[in-house]
């Protein structure tokens, strides 16, 4: 089979699970129906996030000792059930069940199967690849939301519920069948690996999980990836209500979000293809760089086209990371563990995801503006960009 096919595989299927952040569609009816408060909706994507990470670690670890097969396949059955079971939400414990765990633990053991897939396959393109299956995964919001709020405008919440589950395991299990690793051993006809001086660990050993946590590289890259996110996050999950703050129209601050969107998956195929040519480090340096230098502007925004061009640039940037460091973790530690050493990398973004919006709401609650939480972002990725630049490759031996 053309390798190209794992690709559109390992896409679609991140397409599906990246769905997850359409909750936002569901609020309003869930909270029409049962007088539940914001609050105690939000909880549901809260667990969400943190069992997506969670996932990531269980499925990053079995892929790396039973393949990617069984993995992807139960990712995309446990995601599609809990969407599904979802439509039948009549107490807030049923609804945290099944969206929040179950949704949120399926996405995450699901998520790392294309990256590795997609890294093996594609030695000599490992950002680009990457970029692209990441993309599918950041994608699925933007691609979804406008189907699942015409869907809930024309049959209600519960039988949107149940439509997106049917059709999520369709595509996710058809996804998942394309996702098989190469032979042992197997190389891209004519491509030679690269020497370690230039370009890491490629070529090096494999490193296992508990030796990568002991390497400088890895410390350093957990605490860029969880500031560098964290920033970036304080804004996408506030990014409506700063636009509405700021006197625009609720059309122009419905439509930055799209825009944000657009930009995150632009920035994760982009920042992929600029990493193998530029090298990785450098690159999430200057995305970094240049989220801080946004944020800090980003206050004084008071026309549309500034306002669409900001927020396409900062997700750009905030999708980079995503797209960026798995390769570098593929690059530093080997391939051979990689599901299991970015499954704990990617903790980082757990915590920042987690942290990054309640502190965004914290801080506008204690000063009644936006312009502090910005500024404390940007300082963020400022510390994000001095971290990432100290970073080095681990000794190969």
């Amino acid at each position: 089979m053309n390798r190209w096919f794992r690709v559109a595989g390992g896409v679609s299927l991140n397409l599906c699970l990246g769905a997850a952040y359409v909750y936002s569609v569901f609020l309003t009816p869930l909270q029409r129906e049962f007088g539940w408060t914001r609050s105690e909706l939000s909880v549901a994507f809260t667990l969400s996030i943190a069992f997506i990470a969670v996932g990531v670690l269980v499925g990053g670890r079995w892929q790396d000792r039973r393949g990617p097969a069984a993995v992807s396949l139960a990712g995309a059955i446990l995601f599609s059930a809990g969407i599904f079971l979802s439509r039948y939400t009549g107490s807030l414990a049923w609804f945290y069940g099944c969206y929040g765990v179950v949704v949120g633990l399926g996405s995450g053991i699901g998520y790392t199967c294309p990256l590795s897939v997609g890294m093996k396959w594609f030695p000599e393109r490992r950002g680009l690849v990457t970029g692209m299956m990441v993309m599918g995964y950041g994608a699925g919001g933007a691609v979804i939301a406008p189907l699942a709020g015409y869907l809930v405008h024309r049959f209600g919440w519960r039988d949107t519920f149940g439509i997106l589950g049917a059709g999520f395991l369709a595509v996710t299990v058809a996804g998942s069948l394309f996702l098989r690793n190469p032979p042992e051993g197997w190389r891209p006809p004519g491509w030679i690996p690269p020497a370690v001086g230039k370009a890491a660990a490629r070529g090096g050993r494999d490193f296992l999980p508990r030796e990568m946590v002991g390497t400088a590289a890895f410390r350093r890259m957990w605490v860029a990836y969880a500031l560098g996110t964290a920033a970036g996050l304080m804004v996408i999950g506030h990014l409506a209500a700063f636009a509405l703050g700021a006197g625009f129209s609720a059309r122009d601050a419905a439509l930055s979000v799209g825009v944000l969107s657009v930009g995150n998956g632009c920035g994760r195929i982009a920042s992929g293809w600029m990493s193998d040519h530029i090298g990785r480090v450098r690159t999430l340096f200057l995305v970094m760089g240049a989220t801080a230098l946004l944020l800090f502007l980003a206050p004084g925004i008071s026309t549309v086209p500034l306002l669409f061009a900001s927020v396409f640039l900062i997700g750009y940037c905030y999708g980079s990371q995503l797209a960026v460091f798995p390769s570098t973790t593929a690059d530093y530690f080997g391939m051979r563990n990689l599901g299991n050493n970015y499954g704990l990398l990617l903790t980082a973004w757990g915590v920042a995801g987690i942290i990054g919006p309640m502190a965004g709401g914290w801080i506008f609650d204690a000063t009644r503006s936006y312009a502090a939480a910005f500024r404390i972002a940007a300082l963020l990725a400022v510390a994000a960009a001095a971290m990432v630049a100290t970073v080095k490759a681990p000794p190969a031996a």
